[in-house]
């Protein structure tokens, strides 16, 4: 991390701050990606412009069977469109001088971290969980998601249970039902991966597929697979739903199966871009890094909830 240093001091005055060379800004945009859960599955766009426009289809053609010198039914092909707009996110470190100036490569190493872990656990957070136009509409937004299951097997229940076999597959078919393909990633609260580990089918054969020491899947950040689903644990997920009074109804979590690059895009506007700037009074160096994104459901129904997990 020494070079990163080096690159993140050369690059920058203490006049008000400068861009960090580009080589910096693509390595630590690679470390953002590489923290994130969720974002490797989207749909990944280069934005050019602060609003983009991009088109999707709402229905398709149909084909028929046509006898001879018989009449061809028309259908016809209908498109909507998806806008992303790119918001703001951003972190901010503070360090003396005297720490810098004697833990150049640790502290280097710190900074890069930290600042990429909170950028991309606030993106991920933003695309799993957020409800407001100051962030994204997430992908557990009500006005987003068209498709849930309750903990309970039945479509569209928020009553409350442990995660079952039921829930699973029936999430898998409401994606299905939909003409997607077989959903591939599936999202749950490490609290909830306990309970996966212990389902079984009818002949009490496990559904979940634990990966083991050396397996390549456990690089993304993958613990298992059910029905043919990655099992991506992601502590962003909440654990603090409530329904009700009752005990059995609070401290719930939210789980999501879909189809990976079909339920959600995610645009770049601007990569990572560093500031440094220093504060005579404090004798104290900060260090800046936003970056803007924008985040959109693609399909709504190529993924589906699973709703209250005790």
């Amino acid at each position: 991390m020494a070079d990163i240093w080096k690159a993140l001091n050369e690059g920058t005055n203490s006049d008000g701050g400068a861009a960090v060379p580009d080589e910096f800004s693509t390595r630590f945009l690679e470390l953002v990606t590489a923290k994130t859960v969720v974002v490797p599955d989207l749909d990944q766009i280069q934005m050019a412009t602060d609003t983009m426009y991009i088109p999707k289809s709402t229905s398709g053609t149909t084909a028929y069977i046509v006898p001879e010198l018989g009449t061809i039914t028309a259908s016809s092909q209908g498109f909507d469109r998806i806008t992303l707009s790119p918001k703001k996110f951003a972190s901010l470190v503070e360090a003396s001088t005297e720490l810098l100036e004697d833990n150049n490569v640790a502290i280097a190493t710190k900074v890069t971290s930290d600042m990429a872990r909170d950028l991309a656990l606030k993106i991920d957070s933003e695309v799993l969980n957020g409800t407001t136009s100051t962030g994204f509409y997430g992908l557990r937004y009500t006005g987003s998601a068209t498709n849930s299951v309750g903990a309970d097997g039945v479509v569209s229940s928020t009553a409350s249970g442990a995660v079952s076999v039921g829930a699973i597959s029936l999430a898998i078919d409401q994606v299905l039902t939909d003409n997607h393909n077989q959903p591939d990633v599936a999202y749950f609260h490490s609290r909830v991966i306990g309970s996966l580990r212990a389902l079984t089918d009818s002949t009490a054969r496990p559904i979940f597929n634990a990966e083991t020491w050396g397996s390549p899947l456990l690089r993304d950040g993958v613990v298992g697979t059910v029905y043919g689903a990655v099992v991506k644990p992601t502590n962003l997920l909440p654990i603090d739903i409530s329904l009700g009074t009752a005990s059995t109804n609070k401290n719930l979590s939210d789980g999501i199966i879909g189809v990976k690059g079909m339920f959600g895009y995610y645009g770049m506007r601007r990569n990572p871009t560093f500031k440094r700037d220093y504060t005579i009074a404090t004798d104290r160096e900060v260090y800046q890094v936003t970056v803007r994104s924008a985040f959109s459901v693609k399909y709504p129904d190529a993924y589906c909830l699973i709703k209250s997990i005790r």
